[in-house]
């Protein structure tokens, strides 16, 4: 059968393996995982089985680019992070074709038709608009045009529909109690929000906060992070009687950002709320004309905009700006900024037209026209144009009024922030889910904290993995803020942090991209988000060649702030550090590798935990689980005899092979563990000896042991006792 027929069968698998999914999405790669299902299906053949220079084989590539060609037919999603969506125009495709192949071809044939029509619009949009410069930009303004249609156009809540408090009334009791009596005292905003907001009805609350939302939405992650821009909105939906939920949308555009604010939008944010309420309220009282004159012309918006009574705060008056017209107004909010860029780029329009907004559209528009792409001038070949050193400042440029308005290096912004939070201590409710003592648990958590990485190592079956995974995310506080990667002996730096990967541009050429492993993306949120914890598990760590796989990043384990440049650095600016609030919890079973082999490195880096069978807590573990779940003891008096039977301290069994996830032993369900889970296991350790595993550890014979010694036992008392 030729290879194109096979890959044809595995796509069309793929999307019925999805549409039979009672969510319609699976995990795209690894351990039970999408491909691995269809590839134990369809399993590769001849030439298919051939490796490329990135490990892959033939099969597992050109199952790769057929996804993509799923994804431009509208068939398939990638949320990014691994998963795999059916859409409903793929469940339709199913059905409209039948066969592989034709589904196949159907797909290639709608991708290139995208790639063409992508190719006009791109060509027009690049001049007659300002093309978002990334997937999160387009995100913030997907997610600020919900402000636009259901608030300010509809006068209806951004969060939930239909239901109108972009209006009047809601606006007014925002100005009585909010404007009009500030709480001047100490105290956090948003908490002093919660005595003010009392006095007002449930539709004034959600309207506050949507506004705090709509402040914090183009804000980068760098400077205000993804959680906590969560963690304050969902405080104020939490003061409502009825909370609500937040779009995905808006979920989608805080992971995201479109400029670092200047200290001024973090410290002043009754002031920022100020401002926006007052817009609102001069909004309100507008006819129906001139809104929509404001909602096409970005440049009387602009003015509206500029034009509100109150504090000058140029970078907020300039981000209310640019939410509302991004593809006109530019997203640049420090008025210096703006100065300095046109000024380096004025020779791209001939002369400026006396406003400056104006100006910097044109510019970019030309800027676009001649590179065929969108324009950051915060990256290369644009920043050393404009960007110079506060200390030379050009005479022409004039410094801000407000030093405070003006943003700070995404590198300022962890001073600013403050420390972490406190780390979160042992919780009756840990020590329970894993039936440890909390003083053990305790002691991790704080050898975690200090040393911010660790090996949990024991003999198999002792919970390392379950442990470290219920430890990560009590660290964390969710286990969206963890990820789990597991070591083999062909996994690599470029698996685990950064390497090329092939993709296709919009054209369809074939063309390689770095693309992050999991190190990396953890780390990127770590970075958007310092205030709060995130862990990496490194499972069966022992493995992996380390030296192979953590490449130049050794060093960031012992020397954390210290910035390197990686394999892949760009320029001699492009550094890396691992930031303190990220936390690596490995595991390693002593029955494949014993520490002593780890490399001398890795072992002076990382502090390790045994977890073994004979000591505490693991010792305790299966007996308070069987009395939890109400189950006889001798489970726990088995594994106790057969571990006295085993010489080698490595190879002795751990807890996990007796804790059925149910909850309890069905019928004959412990002889099935034994004989299919535990036996095996130890016929493993004694190959090539002249020993009777049967013998020695079989139920039978630990059965008959343990009732002589209870016979001899009852005999013994009743001698003395007489």
């Amino acid at each position: 059968m030729p290879t194109s027929d096979n890959n044809s069968k595995r796509v069309r698998l793929v999307l019925e393996l999805l549409s039979a999914s009672p969510d319609g999405r699976a995990k795209a790669y690894g351990p039970n995982s999408l491909s691995s299902e269809v590839f134990d299906r369809i399993p590769a053949e001849g030439t298919e089985v051939e490796k490329k220079s990135d490990g892959k084989t033939r099969a597992e590539i050109d199952l790769m680019w057929s996804s993509v060609d799923l994804v431009k037919a509208g068939w398939l999603e990638k949320d990014g992070t691994g998963l795999w969506s059916i859409t409903d125009s793929g469940r339709q495709a199913l059905n409209d074709h039948e066969n592989a192949i034709d589904l196949v071809a159907e797909a290639r044939h709608r991708y290139k038709a995208w790639s063409v029509e992508y190719t006009g619009k791109r060509k027009e949009q690049l001049q007659s608009i300002i093309v978002a410069r990334s997937k999160d930009e387009e995100s913030i303004r997907n997610a600020a045009q919900l402000f636009v249609d259901r608030g300010l156009q509809n006068g209806d809540s951004v969060f939930s529909p239909d239901r109108e408090i972009w209006s009047t009334g809601p606006v007014d009791e925002l100005r009585s109690v909010f404007i009009g009596a500030p709480d001047f005292g100490s105290g956090d905003f948003i908490n002093k929000l919660k005595g003010q907001l009392a006095k007002v009805s449930e539709d004034a609350r959600l309207l506050m906060s949507e506004l705090v939302c709509w402040q914090l939405l183009p804000v980068n992650p760098e400077s205000v992070g993804e959680r906590k821009k969560m963690e304050r909105v969902h405080t104020l939906l939490g003061y409502m009687e009825h909370p609500v939920q937040v779009p995905a949308e808006v979920s989608t555009a805080f992971k995201a950002g479109s400029f670092n604010p200047g200290p001024a939008m973090n410290q002043k944010i009754y002031d920022a709320m100020v401002l926006i309420i007052r817009l609102l309220h001069d909004w309100c009282n507008k006819s129906e004309d001139e809104k929509q004159t404001l909602l096409v012309d970005p440049w009387a918006w602009r003015d509206f905009v500029q034009g509100l009574p109150g504090d000058s705060f140029p970078t907020q008056r300039n981000s209310l700006a640019y939410l509302v017209h991004p593809h006109k107004l530019t997203s640049i909010v420090s008025p210096r900024d703006k100065e300095a860029i046109r000024s380096a780029f004025i020779g791209e329009i001939g002369e400026s037209t006396g406003d400056i907004d104006r100006d910097l559209f044109a510019i970019v528009l030309q800027l676009q026209i001649k590179s065929g792409e969108a324009v950051d001038f915060n990256e290369q070949p644009y920043v050393d144009a404009w960007k110079v050193s506060p200390l030379k400042t050009p005479a022409n440029i004039q410094e801000p009024d407000q030093e405070l308005d003006e943003p700070v290096p995404a590198s300022s912004v962890e001073h600013m922030l403050g420390e972490l939070r406190p780390f979160p201590r042992v919780t009756p409710a840990l020590a329970q889910r894993l039936f440890m003592h909390s003083a053990w648990l305790q002691k991790q958590l704080d050898l975690i904290e200090r040393r911010r990485q660790i090996i949990l190592f024991g003999p198999p079956g002792t919970g390392k993995t379950f442990v470290a995974l219920k430890l990560a995310e009590h660290i964390a506080g969710d286990d969206k803020y963890t990820e789990i990667v597991q070591f083999h002996p062909s996994y690599s730096y470029e698996d685990f942090f950064q390497g090329y990967r092939p993709v296709t541009s919009a054209s369809g050429t074939l063309t390689y991209e770095l693309a992050d492993g999991p190190l990396r993306r953890i780390v990127e949120q770590a970075v958007k988000n310092p205030e709060y914890n995130y862990v990496l598990v490194i499972d069966e760590i022992n493995r992996g060649n380390l030296a192979k796989i953590f490449g130049e990043l050794y060093f960031l384990l012992e020397y954390r702030d210290q910035p390197i440049k990686l394999q892949y650095s760009k320029n001699d600016e492009d550094t890396f550090i691992l930031p303190r609030n990220l936390f690596l919890i490995g595991t390693m079973n002593t029955s494949d590798r014993s520490i002593a082999l780890l490399d001398a490195a890795m072992r002076r880096r990382f502090s390790f935990v045994e977890l073994h069978p004979d000591k505490q807590p693991v010792k305790s573990v299966l007996p308070q689980w069987l009395e939890h779940h109400g189950l006889e003891p001798e489970p726990a008096v088995l594994l106790d005899e057969v571990n006295l039977r085993i010489n080698n301290p490595d190879f002795k069994l751990g807890p996990s092979y007796l804790m059925p996830k149910n909850g309890t032993f069905l019928d004959g369900q412990l002889e099935e563990i034994w004989e299919y889970d535990v036996l095996p296991l130890l016929s493993e350790y004694h190959f090539g000896e002249d020993v009777d595993v049967e013998e020695k550890y079989g139920l039978k014979s630990l059965r008959a042991h343990l009732n002589k010694e209870s016979t001899d036992r009852s005999e013994n008392l009743n001698i003395v006792d007489g």
